[in-house]
């Protein structure tokens, strides 16, 4: 029944997308749709809106919005905010964005590889320590989290508990 629902999303998106919009392979997915997109919104650190669209970036987790994080010194930050304005930069950086579709989450939200020219957004936010490499789903940015890890950058200049940790209690 899920693969029904995914089938059905896929071919409204693809009915949905820009003229000159195409499908391509992607080795990493059972599919693939390719395109520009406009930012009407971004949600969090993570997410963004494409006018009805709801867009997950692929293979992050970035803090929530009300989540805090530590300093060394132990001071609080809002490093969900942090996470949030990271990425409207990201997306302001482009006039569209240059998404592929990797897959659709448990909640119909379309699950993408999106670029601000030739910048990889997702590599971009966990570079900057304000996203993690969501491991459950990709290893795609693990390299990128242990730079930023060993550099002290984001949340990883202190305490934090990892989004998905977050999220439970």
């Amino acid at each position: 029944m899920y693969w029904k629902f995914r089938l059905l999303l896929l071919f409204s998106l693809a009915m949905a997308m820009p003229h000159g919009t195409q499908a391509t392979e992607t080795t990493n997915a059972p599919f693939s749709l390719s395109g520009q997109i406009g930012v009407t919104r971004v949600t969090d650190g993570d997410s963004l809106r494409s006018g009805s669209l709801k867009i997950r970036l692929f293979g992050i987790d970035a803090p929530e919005l009300k989540q805090q994080c530590e300093t060394d010194d132990g001071s609080s930050w809002s490093c969900g905010l942090a996470a949030r304005d990271a990425m409207r930069d990201l997306a302001a950086s482009a006039p569209q964005l240059r998404c592929h579709l990797r897959d659709v989450d448990r909640y119909g939200r379309l699950v993408m590889q999106c670029f601000a020219n030739d910048l990889d957004i997702a590599g971009a936010l966990v570079d900057r320590g304000l996203a993690l490499a969501y491991r459950d789903f990709s290893i795609a940015y693990v390299e990128n989290e242990t730079r930023a890890a060993a550099a002290k950058r984001g949340v990883w200049q202190g305490r934090f508990s990892p989004p998905w940790e977050w999220r439970r209690k």
